[in-house]
């Protein structure tokens, strides 16, 4: 009968216990390339609504960046100009803002470059306000009437918004965006005295919380993921 050598049986149970090892080790895993697209665009609302009213002007721009699976990076940014002009007040209104944030899509992809999707976001703005000055006219039948003017006044608004709506393409790198965003100031002692009639990137200045819409028509850059 052949008989094993122990030094064999041993270089035998050494080499399985090295490929148990070598088994059960966990490969690394390659992580992904994120910010390979993003979108640019331009709020037709806002130059449509421009056009059919008379009390303000405002263009609104917005990107966003694919950055894994269901989340973006996003901004919004713009300028604008409003004006108050009645029997008793009258004056000018500027400002240039930026909103950032993220937004969450809600669907999986159906295929590999797939951007169509709906999304829920949350944004914290800043705009630079420039108040003209003001001329006022206080009529009394009693004291007679007074009249006079405000010192312009330059301040930061600061606000937070919840946003929600969706993407679509309508054809390669070619996409269409809708927004419903509720708006509240952080800051809202500051639009106390004399707000704008219409902030750009916010809404309406005399209120501290509003509601608004978006349509966007944008552009696609970048890599296919």
């Amino acid at each position: 009968m052949m008989t094993v050598s122990p030094l064999i049986v041993s270089a035998q149970e050494s080499l399985a216990s090295d490929t148990t090892l070598i088994s059960g080790i966990k490969k690394p895993t390659v992580k992904g390339p994120t910010f390979t697209n993003v979108r640019v665009g331009i709020d037709l609302s806002k130059v449509a609504s421009s056009f059919l009213q008379k009390q303000y002007d405002v263009i609104e721009f917005q990107a966003d960046v694919y950055y894994k699976k269901d989340l973006y990076f996003a901004a919004e940014f713009g300028a604008g100009n409003s004006l108050v002009d009645n029997d008793f007040l009258t004056y000018k209104s500027n400002n240039t803002f930026i909103s950032l944030g993220l937004d969450k899509t809600f669907f999986a992809k159906d295929f590999r470059g797939d951007f169509d999707n709906a999304f829920v976001g949350l944004r914290y703005g800043v705009g630079l306000i420039n108040r003209g000055e003001a001329s006022y006219s206080i009529q009394d039948i009693v004291w007679g009437n007074t009249q006079g003017l405000i010192p312009a006044e330059h301040f930061i608004a600061h606000w937070l918004e919840l946003t929600g709506g969706c993407r679509m393409e309508l054809m390669k790198n070619i996409f269409v965006g809708w927004n419903i965003r509720a708006r509240t100031f952080i800051n809202p002692t500051k639009f106390e005295k004399l707000p704008p009639s219409y902030v750009a990137g916010y809404g309406r200045g005399d209120k501290n919380s509003n509601f608004g819409y978006n349509f966007y028509l944008l552009y696609g850059l970048g890599k296919r993921r």
